[in-house]
């Protein structure tokens, strides 16, 4: 195989991949498998779970593939200079050079990579790069990372009514958004996507305006210009996410989400290293917050708020439940409901109904 290419190109599209590349006692799975073909290199590696796809234009006086080690060679192109590299290969070595620098680089036969999934046919849409983005990251952080609970461990997906929703939970605390999608027609689907495959596509989706959507029986593909994601599917039951949502509360407290985001978080300097537990009580239109530890000491702030509902309250909350939520909620204003000191709590924003966050309480004594 013989190709020449800008160093930027080769660069970019071995960044790309690499995110799929995993430590274990199978090498084949830490090198990148590149194929040249026409006038294009295509790039893969694999975890066996995830499969990462990308290509790039590039001059291939000599098609021929090989599978060199992902790590090493992202390295070697990253401290090349900004110009012209061409790659030569002779059995399982590869020769790279760019202007004075000259690399040999040994690697694997491309018969021992792992075969690449095939792209199933099945249920395929279509979805703008941001959307799809913004809800990944409202609803990523909940999921479980517990490998005894399968179904808890990635995003579940469920597009009905032309309406996307996508939920995670870890038992504790619950992400729910929905996005209306009028143009959609794709019959429904329900699935749990595993979350490294999840955190993958948030690492290279960065390009495009669409991405192109396939969820077939075992396996969910995304499409994004010059890259493809393929990820393996959870083979398990999602839980009754509607059933956990609270359908009633008594309290409902407004506040700024910048002034509560950031009280909280001054607060939580202060939280017990366990429970991370955080004070709320409403008294009147006055929302304390407060921490306290043995080992480190006190924190309290006072927050004005408007509020819903007679009743003053006490609850506390594990903050970094609190502030996940916090942090993706992009309106100015953001509404805590509540039932009393012991029931699931919502946060969402104070106007719209396209996010959900449930979060459990910790139990604190009355003061």
């Amino acid at each position: 195989m013989k190709i020449s290419c800008q160093r930027q190109d080769f660069l970019e599209g071995v960044r790309v991949v690499q995110n799929a590349l995993t430590s274990t006692t199978l090498p084949i799975l830490s090198h990148i498998l590149i194929s040249a073909t026409g006038e294009k290199v295509n790039l893969a590696a694999t975890n066996l779970e995830t499969t990462i796809q990308s290509s790039f234009p590039c001059e291939v006086p000599q098609e021929g593939e090989i599978c060199l080690p992902g790590n090493k060679l992202f390295q070697i192109l990253r401290e090349l200079p900004p110009s012209g590299v061409s790659l030569m290969t002779e059995g399982t070595k590869a020769t790279i050079k760019c202007e004075k620098s000259v690399f040999d680089l040994l690697g694997l036969e491309a018969a021992e990579f792992p075969e690449i999934p095939k792209l199933e046919e099945g249920k395929e849409f279509t979805l703008p790069r941001e959307r799809l983005k913004e809800m990944i990251q409202k609803t990523i952080f909940a999921a479980s990372v517990d490998e005894t609970r399968q179904n808890l461990n990635g995003v579940y997906l469920e597009i009905e009514k032309k309406e996307i929703k996508m939920v995670a939970t870890d038992g504790r605390r619950l992400a729910f958004v929905v996005a209306s999608q009028p143009s959609l027609e794709v019959a429904p689907i329900q699935i749990i996507i595993p979350l490294r495959g999840i955190q993958q596509l948030l690492r290279v989706m960065e390009k495009g305006e669409e991405v192109r959507v396939g969820a077939g029986r075992s396996q969910i593909f995304f499409k994004m210009e010059e890259i493809v994601l393929i990820s393996q599917l959870i083979e398990a039951k999602f839980p009754n996410y509607r059933e956990v949502i609270p359908k009633e509360h008594k309290i409902a407290i407004t506040a700024d989400r910048n002034g509560l985001f950031a009280a909280s978080k001054r607060v939580s300097l202060l939280t017990e290293e366990k429970s991370r537990l955080v004070k709320f009580k409403l008294k009147g239109d006055v929302l304390s917050i407060s921490a306290v530890s043995p080992e480190t000491g006190y924190a309290y702030e006072e927050l004005g708020v408007k509020r819903d509902g007679e009743e003053d309250i006490q609850i506390g909350f594990n903050s970094t439940y609190l502030l996940d939520a916090l942090k993706v909620i992009s309106s100015a204003e953001v509404q805590l409901q509540l039932t009393d000191s012991v029931s699931p709590g919502v946060i969402r924003p104070a106007e719209g109904e396209d996010y959900i966050y449930v979060i459990m309480p910790i139990r604190i004594e009355e003061e």
